[in-house]
């Protein structure tokens, strides 16, 4: 979770994160999807970083002249946000990696989205996993309006971001943020949640990776470490799901790789359970059975984060948790 996550009432956290569920799973319905908090109170004026990641192909570099934007690299289904406030111009769905057809802008960018801003200002955000707004739709600055993905003429899942003024007469997305005081793909976006991208590192949140990888079945050693084993573990988890194996472990494959946990069950999704529940603050014995303790432990967590505090770790305690 980001600083400014943190930093938000705990409820607003949870009212989001049930927003980003939702659009990772079942799916929702275009226009359902403004985010609370800071997100829906920024002026016109106000820009944000659309998402956070690894930035790749710059803009208009020596080796591709005709980029106009740039690439924000990370795992498929990480949260794309609207940079600006504006209009939903248009949008392009149905496309697949490898797809050559163009979208609403020149360019084999897959699913994407087409925003109008005030000042004659476009954004352009392509490669998308999924979009999540419909044209015509009013966005808020930080809005969630798709996800991360690799349709299109892609190698893997990143975000094809672009700024135009006026439409077609593009400028570099990094200097025209950088001015306005935004890293793009390192500052938390305006209304930002969800999971965790974990592809690497030592800790508790990849021992709890290494808990669920067993408890779904796949055999990867329990070291908190985030190794090569590790990483081919997660692809193998991610190939039986029909997920993109990139070895990444963000929102898509976290919501496929919990466990639902309660009082009475046992096993490695319990000790993924208890061994945040440690790293937040509990004092549990990692032994597998969540019995009465585990579950009070549970209780508080939730009471203190706003949640439903029943002592059921499901889908929504699980997304704060990690």
């Amino acid at each position: 979770m980001n600083d400014e996550s943190r930093s938000r009432r705990p409820r607003d956290v949870a009212a989001s994160r049930r927003t980003l569920l939702a659009a990772l799973g079942a799916g929702v319905g275009a226009g359902a999807l403004g985010l609370p908090g800071p997100a829906a109170a920024a002026g016109p004026g106000t820009w944000t970083n659309p998402t956070r990641g690894t930035l790749t192909s710059g803009y208009k570099t020596p080796s591709r002249p005709g980029h106009l934007g740039w690439d924000v690299a990370a795992a498929q289904g990480t949260p794309v946000y609207a940079a600006a406030a504006g209009t939903v111009r248009d949008i392009r769905t149905g496309s697949y990696p490898g797809d050559q057809t163009s979208g609403p802008l020149p360019g084999r960018t897959g699913n994407s989205v087409h925003l109008n801003h005030v000042d004659s200002f476009f954004t352009y955000y392509g490669h998308l996993h999924r979009v999540l707004v419909s044209p015509g739709q009013q966005i808020s600055c930080g809005q969630l309006i798709g996800l991360m993905g690799t349709t299109g003429n892609s190698t893997g899942p990143h975000l094809h971001f672009e700024i135009h003024r006026p439409r077609l007469t593009s400028t570099d997305p990094r200097v025209f943020l950088a001015n306005r005081g935004i890293s793009l793909g390192s500052t938390a976006p305006l209304g930002s949640t969800g999971w965790p991208s974990v592809s690497g590192g030592t800790g508790w949140v990849q021992r709890t990776i290494q808990y669920l990888l067993r408890g779904r079945g796949v055999s990867v050693v329990v070291d908190g470490y985030f190794g090569p084993g590790t990483a081919s573990a997660v692809r193998t988890f991610q190939s039986g799901r029909g997920l993109h194996a990139d070895g990444l472990v963000g929102p898509i494959t976290w919501t496929a790789l919990i466990l639902p946990v309660q009082q009475g069950s046992s096993g490695d999704g319990v000790r993924a359970a208890q061994t945040a529940l440690n790293a937040r603050g509990a004092a549990l014995l990692v032994d597998g059975a969540f019995g009465a303790v585990s579950a009070a432990a549970a209780r508080s967590f939730q009471s203190a984060n706003g949640l439903l505090a029943d002592g059921q770790v499901g889908p929504l305690t699980w997304s704060v948790l990690v």
